[in-house]
């Protein structure tokens, strides 16, 4: 299945999101589109239907940009003209919201597939929380790798890096580890530690040194060579970008896309 995504190019966020369906299809990204190539045309804002409609808008694309599915971001009365356009001759719209879907005529609603935007970290700000369990004294500085944690705050400041930094209660603790994304233990040799049973009780993706103690047994974990920074903050960045991906519905988006798409070449 061939896709074309036709998006505006001045850097709006909708951009970024075609990238994302891009990366997760297999599709082209264009701002202008090419008939005759593609099986699907997805216009991401069908503001995008004038560039099918060259000079006059009554004029409907022909056959050989495939199947066409609009965007409908939201209503505007400048835009109406487009909207209706959109409305009559895409074969799918994928309306924003129900309040978006509401404003498509009657005789269009069934084409309307609601799928909402995943909210990824680039536009929530927000950065990924890295927690360390454990009090940082002169005792456990090296064998706790300390010394490795500044560097990586140093090297990274838009990750939030966390530690406990004391004796916390039940309630606090369950707390602090439901706050993280990912939770790194970046010691250099352990019996345990705890910290790793514990926010893998929690659900929690770890970041931990397959050479030591008991972490070579976190089957699924990010792993990396004990006291190693560079390998270290390679692993640490892998877990980041996994998070990314795995948290914000990128995954869902993606493969609602994919149903719709699929559904339409059935269809046909």
């Amino acid at each position: 299945m061939n896709i074309q995504i036709v998006i505006s190019g001045d850097g709006w966020v909708l951009d970024k999101h075609a990238e994302i369906l891009a990366d997760g299809l297999g599709a082209d990204i264009r701002t202008e589109p090419i008939g005759g190539r593609y099986d699907i045309t997805y216009l991401m804002n069908y503001a995008q239907i004038r560039k099918l409609t060259i000079k006059n808008p009554n004029v409907r694309p022909a056959r050989e940009y495939g199947k066409i599915v609009s965007m409908l971001t939201h209503y505007e009365e400048g835009m109406c003209e487009w909207w209706d356009i959109a409305c009559e001759m895409s074969h799918a719209l994928s309306p924003m919201s129900e309040a978006t879907r509401n404003q498509i005529p009657p005789a269009f609603a069934n084409k309307s597939t609601i799928i909402p935007l995943p909210v990824p970290n680039y536009i929530t700000q927000r950065r990924p929380r890295i927690g360390i369990a454990g009090i940082r004294n002169a005792a456990n500085e090296y064998r706790k790798g300390w010394d490795l944690v500044d560097r990586l705050r140093n090297d990274h400041p838009e990750w939030e890096i966390v530690t406990t930094g004391g004796t916390l209660s039940e309630v606090e603790m369950l707390a602090w580890y439901r706050s993280l994304d990912l939770y790194l233990c970046p010691s250099r040799y352990e019996g345990g530690p705890m910290g790793v049973i514990e926010a893998h009780a929690m659900g929690i993706s770890l970041i931990v040194p397959r050479d030591v103690g008991w972490c070579n047994m976190m089957i699924g974990s990010y792993c990396y060579q004990s006291g190693k920074y560079e390998d270290m903050e390679r692993s640490v960045s892998f877990a980041v970008e996994g998070v990314k991906r795995s948290a914000t519905g990128e995954k869902v988006y993606i493969q609602a896309h994919r149903e719709l798409f699929e559904s339409l070449m059935v269809a046909s």
